[in-house]
């Protein structure tokens, strides 16, 4: 039962992807003594195949999955896709809940419970209503709180109840129906080690560039067009080549949106196995966001088959400059104060600060 619910899905979400759900191998969790035992939605997993938009939805906030082709996107974040693995987990948990018995039927109990009707004030039940593309309901679940007990290797559950209905449920197994939009994105954008780096340049609004290069990967950065008898701070000094090191954004938006915006820098990374990144950062209602450009071409000097890592052979430096530019062009991002700090320093930003002579 479970591999045919878990097959179905894949197909469902990830139609002609080649994607896969493996079921984990591992000893089958034991089941508490029950009143019932069935699905809360009997079939739905088969109904999946067509589902097309998902509404989780609280008192305080709300968020819509909407299916395109074979991506899944978050409307609230203007389309920006959806991590797969969290709506393959969403609908996992609604195939494969099981009822386990009845809770109440009282509805001035329902609060404790947390399957409240989603919109009264507090309330911190969320509703889950999936939709095929004629806006037809597949399911619809007021899901409130959890109750996860390790002893005896009891499995998850959660009190649900369904829309209309006035009898509150205990049903085991798995949902974590978020309603905040930023928690089903994938928020990760780059990861350019500092091995790979050849050069960066930092330029903030009304200053001078700052240039940092190297001849070879393991030697030293050395500061380009520096002063006379200019003193580093080694350690900011090394902020500018891990700029790019586990990059994530806070926020998105179409980069159209933000055309006007006044520039605030911009930042050029390149890599010895012929990647250059470019981040344009522009202000926008006090926040720094950044439009990304990612190219190759082969390096001058070419990448011997035996280089360390995290240096990339050409074939998969090319490949992740395509994947990057997919995923990023006409977006605008985000970013950390900390790390726009680093994207835009100035010369002033990596000096050696003066010891206090008293």
């Amino acid at each position: 039962m479970k591999r045919g619910i878990l097959a179905l899905l894949a197909l469902a979400i990830v139609s002609g992807a080649g994607a896969a759900l493996v079921a984990l191998r591992q000893e089958a969790p034991k089941r508490e003594a029950s009143l019932l035992d069935q699905p809360v939605f009997p079939g739905l997993a088969e109904r999946l195949a067509v589902a097309a938009t998902v509404e989780l939805r609280r008192h305080d906030g709300a968020v819509t999955l909407r299916r395109e082709g074979d991506t899944w996107v978050v409307a609230e974040k203007h389309g920006f896709p959806a991590v797969p693995g969290r709506v393959r987990e969403l609908f996992v948990g609604l195939a494969e809940l099981r009822l386990v018995e009845e809770r109440t039927a009282n509805p001035d109990l329902f609060s404790r419970l947390g399957v409240e009707d989603p919109d009264t004030p507090g309330a911190t039940s969320v509703l889950v209503t999936v939709k095929d593309q004629a806006g037809r309901e597949l399911a619809s679940l007021i899901v409130g709180r959890r109750r996860v007990r390790t002893a005896a290797n009891l499995p998850e559950a959660v009190h649900v109840r369904r829309p209309g209905e006035t009898r509150a449920w205990l049903a085991e197994g798995t949902l974590r129906p978020d309603t905040d939009p930023l928690l089903w994105l994938e928020r990760d954008l780059l990861d350019i080690r500092r091995d790979r780096v050849a050069s960066v340049t930092t330029r903030r609004v009304g200053a001078d560039p700052l240039t940092l290069r190297r001849a070879a990967p393991g030697e030293e950065f050395t500061l380009v067009d520096g002063p006379e008898g200019f003193n580093a701070d080694r350690i900011r000094l090394d902020d500018l080549p891990r700029a790019l090191e586990f990059l994530s954004f806070t926020d998105v938006m179409p980069a159209a949106a933000l055309a006007d915006a006044p520039a605030a820098g911009e930042a050029h990374v390149a890599t010895f196995d012929g990647l250059t990144v470019t981040l344009r950062l522009v202000t926008h209602e006090e926040q720094r966001w950044a439009t990304i450009a990612v190219s190759w071409s082969a390096p001058k000097s070419p990448i011997a088959e035996d280089a360390p890592e995290p240096l990339l052979r050409p074939e998969a430096a090319k490949a992740e400059a395509e994947a990057v530019t997919a995923r990023v062009r006409g977006w605008a991002f985000r970013l950390p104060d900390w790390k726009a700090d680093v994207l835009t320093y100035r010369l002033e930003d990596v000096a050696a600060r003066q010891e206090n002579p008293s």
